[in-house]
């Protein structure tokens, strides 16, 4: 089969598209599946640049990739979920099969029928951003309706998901984006857009229940007084990258593991929860956010879609942090990408 093999950590053209073995099913519970397309998360070149090899150590080469979308080929002899022609997606743990390519073995607790009134591409976009989101605001955003949100980034991909999970639950949502991204956030469910390149965001808002930081550092300890006590503060940065550039491998780690620490601590003395969230690979949820979807609670958003073949441009193009929504490869042969 095809995949995209990374032989050295470094720049997206470390990224070889090649011929390698298909995966062999080989556990009860594992199910090998079709990947028809997959998609780029920032994860994905934070590892393949080596800024993650504090916490996650690949032995090279290795086929990246935490999302896909496609059809059961086999299932193993205990797998009751699902069966050959299922049309499933799921984000894998990374420790698993990569998803850039054309086939990968996954365990069945990690998929779920795919939704159905989308496309293949837009259902590989949904899976890593979903849960991230899902996991940091699900249980908060369903305590109660009518709370007051703040997304930031909001025309990013986890951001563009939590709006419309925020929207779902009834909150009222504000986010931040530039002015170009304000017409889509708005769409989403945003009911207050913060053009960050004119107004520091702390000027405007005050009182509010949930937070998902999408951006760490400075913006946190801004973030932290405009939370009311009892509310919730969800990070998605670590902070590890940088601190596996500064201090190497292992110090990195620790520096991480300090942080997140500090991180609580901070939240504890403004009487709120600050806590770090990782996202979990769970068909479950992913089976919950197919039901959003179908209800049309919940749309992709897909800024371009590349093939296989072009997997390098592909990363170079997420690297640019211009990106709204997701970048998505198509897997499938004779794909020729472009703009959904």
């Amino acid at each position: 089969m095809r995949a995209a093999v990374l032989h050295a950590y470094g720049p997206p053209e470390n990224l070889v598209v090649e011929e390698v073995p298909e995966p062999v099913l080989d556990h009860p519970h594992h199910v090998r599946v079709a990947i028809h397309a997959t998609s780029i998360n920032p994860v994905d070149w934070k590892i393949r640049a080596g800024s993650q090899r504090g916490a996650i150590r690949y032995r090279l080469p290795r086929i990246l990739g935490m999302d896909l979308a496609g059809e059961v080929l086999e299932v193993g002899t205990a797998v009751t979920r699902f069966r050959p022609g299922d049309e499933v997606y799921a984000s894998p743990d990374w420790k698993g099969h990569g998803t850039y390519c054309e086939q990968a073995v996954i365990h069945e607790g990690q998929l779920a029928l795919r939704p159905t009134s989308i496309d293949v591409l837009g259902a590989a976009s949904l899976p890593l951003v979903g849960l991230t989101a899902w996991h940091c605001l699900h249980d908060a955003l369903a305590e109660r309706p009518g709370q007051r949100a703040f997304v930031m980034a909001g025309s990013g991909g986890v951001g563009s998901f939590a709006i419309q999970l925020c929207r779902h639950f009834g909150a009222h949502v504000a986010t931040t984006c530039s002015g170009r991204n304000a017409e889509l956030v708005r769409d989403l469910g945003a009911d207050e857009v913060i053009d960050y390149t004119t107004t520091p965001f702390e000027e405007v808002l005050h009182d509010l229940d949930i937070v998902l930081d999408t951006l760490g550092h400075e913006a946190t300890d801004r973030v932290l007084p405009l939370v009311r006590r009892g509310g919730l503060l969800a990070s998605i940065v670590s902070g590890l990258p940088e601190n596996t550039e500064r201090f190497g491998p292992e110090l990195g780690v620790l520096a991480t593991g300090l942080h997140i620490a500090h991180l609580r601590l901070k939240g504890l003395r403004h009487g709120i929860t600050a806590r770090t969230v990782v996202r979990r690979p769970s068909g479950d949820d992913l089976a919950a956010i197919a039901g959003l979807v179908d209800a049309g609670a919940i749309r992709p958003v897909i800024d371009r879609v590349f093939p296989l073949e072009h997997i390098a441009e592909a990363h170079a193009y997420g690297e640019t942090g211009r990106i709204r929504g997701k970048v998505v490869v198509d897997c499938r042969q004779g794909s020729s990408g472009g703009s959904p």
